[in-house]
């Protein structure tokens, strides 16, 4: 859907809020169930795509245009997203942070602003535009609650990126999914009738409701702890000769949770990594093991995963934020080598989980003799893309029929929705 010009969206919002107003709110909503209020969000973005964004923003954006003044609240990975791709829709003059502004410095090259500042620039300038780039429920209700008290006008980003249009230029795993819902909900509907508990459908709705809305109340109202990512999804129970492949393996997180659950009674685990930052984090976690039965259940694998034999560019940054340069296989970044699961482990799996940016499909492609042959748990990221949660199961359902199928969301913010097959 081509979201509607500003200035007429502007206009068509305020008979759109007239309606709308608990659903965006959530509030007095008690009457409705998950999926009524699902249905009501779609009807109304399918209206007005722009129906969730306040209309001071709204009309400031249509008066200002690429002139449009922005203050970003939070140095965490949104901001740094805005700074990325807002060149030519505004500028952005500061970044808030209390706690690091007194140390002076930049932030992705902006300076770095407290609190108060903000409130006395907001009163000289009220077309100011504050946009909170917070990932943490605490952080976010902070700068909301100044925002209301001081009135200054303020988006999330992903009102800041649907007012603005950004999907052509945002990366992949921060764009905004309601033009795909909105044009492949039939296919959601099935999905959430292919699920085997209620809990998957209705996390399913919540998440569905919030991309509509920009409303993260939703996926709050449904998710669960980071904690209990992959092992503790209440779906299945782990045995003592779990054989996991760790795509994505990262810092280490997911085989130290499994070492922990299973207090070390497992049997192997295939640590598979490309970052070279989290190669040596890895080796380190094999070295604090040594000399335990443990140490002989680990083995690490520095290359990426993928469906054939290949190289890939690929943004080695170390934690949680690697990855291949889809978008651009041409990039100047050093290479990795791709490897299939298939080729890389030497026995049958009984888990697989992924993690790994949005490249989970073709990673699935490559595991599909794993797959048929030892039928094995599936925990694969779905929130990198806003067909993830489509094109996984179809995929899965394909090559290996017969599968339970569950949904999770495990953090605060719109991250960690992971798909179980079981």
């Amino acid at each position: 859907m081509i979201p509607l010009k500003p200035s007429s969206a502007a206009i068509m919002t305020r008979e759109v809020l007239k309606n709308s107003a608990p659903l965006v709110m959530r509030l007095n909503l008690h009457t409705l169930s998950a999926q009524d209020i699902l249905l009501q969000a779609l009807g109304l973005y399918r209206k007005n795509p722009l129906f969730c964004v306040p209309e001071r923003a709204l009309d400031i954006f249509a008066r200002k245009s690429g002139e449009t003044h922005f203050i970003l609240l939070g140095t965490k990975d949104f901001a740094a997203v805005f700074i990325s791709i807002v060149a030519g829709k505004g500028r952005v003059l500061h970044v808030v942070d209390d706690f690091q502004s007194p140390k002076g410095g930049l932030f992705h090259g902006i300076s770095l602003i407290t609190s108060a500042r903000l409130v006395e620039m907001v009163a000289k300038d009220p077309d100011i535009i504050a946009i909170n780039c917070c990932r943490f429920d605490h952080s976010r209700r902070f700068f909301e609650t100044l925002c209301q008290k001081h009135d200054i006008v303020f988006l999330n980003h992903e009102q800041a990126v649907r007012m603005m249009g950004l999907n052509d230029v945002v990366d992949h795993r921060v764009t905004d999914w309601a033009p795909v819902i909105s044009a492949r909900f039939e296919e959601f509907e099935v999905l959430q009738r292919r699920f085997s508990d209620p809990y998957s459908a209705e996390t399913l709705a919540g998440l569905l409701a919030f991309h509509l809305t920009c409303n993260p109340e939703y996926h709050l109202n449904i998710s669960r702890p980071y904690s209990s990512l992959y092992f503790r999804s209440g779906l299945f129970c782990l045995t003592d000769h779990e054989k996991l492949v760790d795509c994505g393996a990262s810092i280490g997180e997911s085989t130290t949770a499994l070492i922990g659950i299973t207090r070390g009674r497992f049997s192997h685990s295939w640590m598979i990594e490309p970052d070279r930052f989290n190669v040596e984090t890895l080796r380190k976690l094999i070295r604090s093991h040594a000399g335990s039965a443990i140490e002989e259940k680990l083995s690490l694998h520095p290359v990426a995963v993928g469906a054939t034999e290949a190289e890939a560019p690929f943004h080695h940054q170390g934690g949680h934020s690697g990855s291949i340069a889809m978008s651009d296989p041409t990039a100047k970044l050093e290479k990795v080598l791709l490897r299939p699961i298939d080729n890389i482990i030497d026995d049958i799996p009984t888990f697989i989980k992924m993690d790994i940016e949005g490249f989970e499909l073709p990673a699935l492609k490559g595991g599909i003799k794993a797959i048929q042959t030892g039928k094995p748990k599936l925990a694969v990221s779905a929130y990198h893309r806003a067909t993830d949660l489509l094109d996984l199961p179809a995929y899965i359902d394909g090559i290996a029929p017969g599968y339970q199928l569950g949904l999770r969301h495990h953090t605060e913010d719109r991250w960690d929705s992971c798909l179980y097959f079981y």
